[in-house]
């Protein structure tokens, strides 16, 4: 129960501090809306991510030692910096590459396993009828955060 209360206390964290950059950047005239729809804005934001996670799993390792959350933190921080090197040739759907990624760290909870990747598709689903991606961005978003998530279960398990 106190990890779930770390988890829970570290992605409110992390995600207040995203929507304080998202609003900063709208604040001053930098963004259109916190969206990030716009090209320019959504490599901010993902340098922003990235570099966020990267700092925080260094951080918790610091303080904690807690290797699980850290080495989750720092896969999720190298999948948003893999993202944005290859973004040249592709647009990687990250919310496809992190509902993969979430679902395998599920692993081995098979009906919780069950119920991310009928989240995934209905997110991959989402990103291809809303226009934002194409098949190509949302299949490298799946393979990028199964890759993540086999990296975790490598090197925690």
């Amino acid at each position: 129960m106190q990890q779930l209360r770390l988890i829970g206390a570290a992605i409110m964290t992390l995600g207040a501090l995203v929507l304080g950059f998202s609003w900063l950047q709208v604040r001053t005239g930098r963004w259109s809306h916190v969206d990030a729809s716009d090209h320019g804005e959504r490599n901010s934001l993902n340098v922003f991510l990235g570099a966020l996670c990267l700092l925080s799993a260094a951080l918790l390792w610091i303080l904690t030692r807690w290797s699980n959350m850290a080495v989750a933190l720092t896969l999720a921080g190298a999948l948003i910096v893999v993202a944005l090197t290859v973004s040249a040739w592709v647009k990687v759907s990250l919310h496809a590459a992190f509902a993969t990624f979430a679902t395998t760290l599920l692993w081995p909870n098979r009906t919780a396993v069950v119920a991310g990747v009928l989240v995934t598709a209905a997110v991959v689903w989402s990103r291809l009828v809303l226009g934002r991606h194409v098949a190509a961005d949302v299949t490298a978003g799946l393979l990028l955060g199964a890759a993540a998530g086999g990296g975790y279960h490598m090197w925690v398990v």
